[in-house]
């Protein structure tokens, strides 16, 4: 695989943490109420397969705030939804690890990834936190990651970084923006697509990967 380095530190860094009562780790573990029971091994599989789809190394690194309760909280694949991986519509497929009948969509993922066509070689995606923030005792809750906890994981995007070695960085989201700043890494700042985002998301990335080609 082109980024085993990539999934080696992802393996130490990530799989093992623990969740806590507002941050939930889906490569670790699985709430039975949602999840199937091997759903953190589906999820690192799927992630797994996202790594193993880039047939050279991506020279742009793209870094997003934090998963979302429809997205990669169930395919363990930032900014991507179980029903992608199963659409057939990306470069990479995937297993559904939630119980339900039918697999999350999540409207991010959705332009997100029509953002991308044509640069999905090119660009790998990373979240500033990586594991999927709640509210306590409301886990399918929404909410943006807080300073405290991108500083408490910023170590694991230092090693995204460092594993990448990008020609270029783009954050996706104003916290995604703060965490590369804190770690002295010059990003491109887009605007994220949720919120109402979603034409100066896709503007911002054909500006970004533009300048790439330049």
């Amino acid at each position: 695989m082109i980024l085993d380095d990539l999934w080696q530190f992802l393996e130490k860094a990530v799989f093992a943490v623990p969740s806590t009562e507002t941050l939930f780790n889906q490569y670790s573990g699985a709430d039975l109420t949602f999840d199937k029971a091997n759903a953190n091994s589906i999820r690192r599989d799927n992630l797994k397969n996202y790594l193993s789809s880039f047939t050279q190394r991506p020279a742009i690194l793209l870094v997003g705030e934090a998963p979302g309760p429809r997205g990669c909280r169930f395919s363990g694949v930032p900014f991507t939804s179980e029903h992608q991986l199963l659409s057939n519509s990306l470069l990479f497929k995937g297993r559904q690890s939630s119980k339900g009948l039918k697999p999350y969509k999540e409207a991010s993922a959705t332009i997100f990834w029509g953002a991308m066509r044509g640069f999905e070689c090119r660009a790998l995606v990373w979240n500033s936190v990586p594991f999927h923030p709640h509210d306590k005792d409301k886990p399918m809750s929404i909410r943006a990651p807080s300073t405290a906890e991108i500083h408490q994981y910023i170590h694991i995007l230092r090693g995204v970084v460092e594993a990448l070695k990008p020609r270029q960085v783009v954050s996706i989201g104003g916290r995604a923006a703060r965490a590369l700043c804190d770690l002295g890494v010059s990003a491109e700042p887009v605007r994220h697509p949720s919120r109402g985002g979603a034409a100066d998301f896709r503007n911002g990335m054909s500006e970004a990967f533009s300048r790439s080609t330049q």
